[in-house]
């Protein structure tokens, strides 16, 4: 495809709406405007090396309001009850506010065709043009200030004729839906592509029919009076050889020989015209065919392009049955993969393959499993029973199911925890709670996924700004209480989000935040982790603490006595969870229970790194320790 080919091409795709709503606004006719549009492209077709390559608008609309112009001079005057035929209409199914929409676009025509040319002119180009002052001053050939200027007044002069509302009336009149061009818009679009097509395709002084055709008439009235020149007076006396001797002059004696020389000069010289207008009209003839064959040629031309259209719309309408066909039929697998898909991918690690690539449709079955599994064997734990086999082997099933994406994401997602960390992560999280409502019909609405994907990214910030605050000697363990607290925060603001069908879901009361029961809590970080110390009182649980840490951390025996009373500020900070609890239920410590330990663990460690001398091996487990001992009281 050649430059000027490509230029027009560019042109067409670019302008062709955008010239249909500039002519319509400044010459209010649906047909008129028509011609305008197809007018201008033959111009373009013509001058397709004058086509701006990068940004045709601003010059394609000059050649728009030229060519309006033109239309308006040959405009011929309408009715009053015709001028608004062409009115565009809303979109909107409320006839009553149809009507005021199209009688308030009535009334800004009308005073639209009221103002001076130049102030119309301005005001179509930037307020229906979509051009600015600059924009529509390279346009109409006048300086920008002047186009200002031309604005400026014209919404004056509308502000008195619209009672003040001239600026609102142009706004709505510009959102009003684009009328459509004669014989609809497909149509149009293809009309104004032939011709313009067409109009490279043959010499520019006849690129239109309209201009073919003035071309073939001068021809035909320049024959016609030729042959009437041809034919009058003189010439056609002697061209026609019928000298009548009885009305011939004379010849005077003495001048014979004169006479008879200009007779011959003369014969001669009508010899010559004769043959010179013979010429001419052989010339003539010649020049009426060619253009009548050119006429010819763009009448096949035309016909080859409406058979090229009609046979792209057949093919056009056989595709779009295909696609809706194969729409169909992919459908089901389309909603397939959104089931498995993940719902979240905000952040840092929305994009990582554990995330994208995983099934959740499966992990969200996966899990909802397990927790009903893990319920029921907490009910049977609660009354000292011992739940069936078959529920231990439905658990374990799906729990590697689970674990198959706790593996993808294993030293991927960050977490202070040693296990369960990346499931708890708000990622997992949000995901795992949406395949499970997907899957039971309670999908997560649009305004649910949005409030929950902020929570997700404000955990992620406030997570990085923990970070920043930690040193060297800063414990493990207090890293962990500060992810814990974070987690717990987002997950209560997600269920405070669900509806009460959703989130019963997941929302059991006797179940909630209990640790080894709810899965959905972050008490899911600790499960492995952290040992609960049992014992008959408080006192027999610090001895079991005092143990383990003077074996875990080499505690010289001269420290012994400043760890004891270490330990007994460590009882003092754990006494409000010492109450007695059930052996059977010992393990399932509340979330709020597990924060009051954490803060009383963080406590002890960082005043056994601070006063007791530890060698650097154990200093150094102490710091990266992520145990946190749970305190339990049994009853009797």
């Amino acid at each position: 495809m050649t430059d000027a080919r490509q230029n027009l091409e560019r042109c067409f795709a670019l302008c062709h709406e955008r010239a249909w709503r500039l002519a319509a606004g400044l010459l209010q006719d649906s047909n008129e405007a028509f011609d305008t549009v197809q007018q201008a492209f033959l111009v373009a077709a013509g001058k397709p090396d004058k086509v701006p390559a990068d940004n045709p608008w601003p010059w394609f609309a000059q050649v728009v309001v030229n060519e309006a112009r033109n239309q308006r001079r040959k405009k011929r005057p309408r009715p009053d009850g015709d001028a608004m035929v062409d009115l565009p209409m809303s979109g909107s199914t409320d006839p009553a506010g149809n009507a005021a929409r199209n009688e308030q676009a009535a009334n800004l025509r009308r005073a639209l065709d009221d103002l001076p040319g130049h102030e119309r002119e301005a005001l179509v180009l930037t307020h229906f043009g979509g051009m600015t002052h600059a924009e529509a001053g390279a346009a109409l050939g006048l300086p920008t200030k002047t186009v200002s200027t031309h604005v400026s007044r014209g919404l004056q002069r509308l502000r008195g004729r619209l009672g003040g509302k001239s600026e609102e009336m142009l706004a709505a009149f510009a959102a009003i839906p684009l009328m459509q061009p004669p014989g609809g818009w497909e149509s149009a679009v293809a009309a104004w592509k032939g011709a313009a097509i067409s109009g490279m395709a043959v010499p520019a002084a006849t690129a239109a029919t309209g201009g073919l055709l003035l071309a073939k008439n001068t021809l035909i009235a320049a024959g016609i009076a030729l042959a009437i020149g041809l034919a009058g007076g003189a010439g056609l006396y002697n061209v026609l050889g019928t000298h009548d001797h009885r009305t011939a002059p004379p010849v005077q004696p003495g001048a014979a020989d004169t006479t008879a020389s200009k007779a011959t000069a003369a014969a001669a010289s009508r010899d010559n015209d004769t043959t010179a207008q013979a010429d001419d009209s052989g010339k003539l003839r010649a020049d009426l065919a060619s253009a009548l064959a050119r006429e010819e040629a763009l009448r096949k031309e035309r016909d080859r392009l409406a058979t090229v259209a009609a046979s792209a719309a057949t093919e056009r309408d056989t595709l779009r049955a295909s696609v809706e066909r194969l729409s169909g039929e992919l459908e089901p697998f389309r909603a397939e993969a959104a089931l498995k898909g993940p719902t979240f991918t905000f952040g840092r690690f929305g994009a990582i393959e554990g995330v994208t690539k995983s099934d959740w449709k499966e992990l969200g079955s996966a899990s909802r499993i397990v927790a009903e599994c893990i319920r029921e064997i907490h009910e049977y734990r609660s009354k000292g029973q011992q739940a069936p086999r078959e529920t231990h082997i439905r658990l374990q099933q799906h729990t590697e199911l689970v674990r198959k994406y706790e593996y993808k994401t294993i030293q991927v997602l960050p977490t202070w925890a040693r296990h369960n960390g990346e499931l708890t992560h708000p990622i997992s999280h949000s995901n795992l709670i949406a395949g499970e409502l997907k899957a039971a019909g309670l999908a997560l609405d649009e305004a649910q996924v949005k409030r929950i994907e902020a929570l997700g990214l404000a955990y992620e910030a406030d997570f990085e700004a923990a970070q920043k605050k930690y040193g060297d000697s800063t414990l493990r363990c207090e890293k962990l209480l500060d992810e814990y607290l974070l987690k717990g925060v987002f997950v209560d603001a997600v269920w405070d989000l669900l509806t009460p069908d959703q989130r019963g879901l997941f929302v059991k009361p006797e179940t909630l935040h209990v640790a080894g029961v709810d899965l959905y809590c972050p008490t899911l970080m600790l499960v492995h982790t952290s040992p609960v110390l049992t014992g008959a009182d408080m006192a027999e649980v610090r001895g079991k603490l005092r143990a383990a840490l003077l074996e875990r951390f080499k505690i010289a025996p001269d420290h012994h006595a400043a760890l004891d009373l270490l330990l007994e500020q460590w009882q003092g900070d754990c006494a409000e969870i010492a109450g007695a609890v059930p052996r059977t239920i010992a393990r399932n410590y509340t979330y709020a229970q597990s924060v009051i330990a954490l803060r009383a663990h963080i406590k002890l460690y960082k005043a056994v790194r601070d006063t007791c001398s530890l060698e650097n091996e154990p200093r150094a487990a102490l710091i990266d320790d992520y145990t946190v001992y749970i305190p339990r009281v049994l009853e009797p």
